[in-house]
């Protein structure tokens, strides 16, 4: 019973820091807001993107005419839940939607846990340089599923990390 008891605590208690790691994701509209990643799916592709908040707010401002406060709302089941949005093939570079593809050294470098993982891919708070754009596009996707929160830095433009 004991064990049990403190398995629905950890349950509890891991759901709880998702919730507030989302309501921070989505109530940023910064320039420069925290990464989003979600699963898409276009008639050409159907995986994992990662985009800035503000950005998807723009894709669904423009497309469905949905103010901030809808959009969180919708945003946040859809986070919550892990559905998957559909998006036109153009809206990948008109909205900056990237994809996510999959890296063996990087999936390989999260099996060692998040504080690891930082420290191969950053310098203190800022993602190491020599890193590609798809590279940097796994980690920010990784980050994500470690409830990290990551953004653009808007006076360097590097990738940095928030806690």
């Amino acid at each position: 019973m004991k064990y049990l008891t403190g398995l629905l605590l950890l349950i509890q208690s891991c759901s709880m820091e998702n919730e507030e790691f989302i309501k921070k994701i989505i109530s940023d509209f910064d320039r420069y807001s925290f990464f989003v990643s979600i699963e898409v799916e276009s008639p050409e592709y159907r995986g994992r993107v990662i985009i800035e908040n503000d950005d998807l707010y723009h894709y669904y401002n423009q497309t469905q005419n949905i103010d901030k406060k809808k959009y969180q709302e919708i945003m946040h089941r859809m986070l919550q839940k892990e559905l998957t949005l559909k998006i036109k093939n153009e809206d990948f570079n008109r909205f900056n939607f990237f994809k996510v593809l999959n890296d063996a050294t990087i999936i390989a470098n999260t099996q060692k846990g998040v504080d690891n993982f930082i420290k191969v891919y950053f310098n203190g708070r800022v993602l190491k340089d020599d890193i590609t754009d798809n590279e940097r596009y796994a980690i920010i996707n990784q980050l994500y599923h470690f409830n990290v929160l990551s953004k653009i830095d808007d006076e360097t433009g590097y990738l940095v990390l928030y806690k």
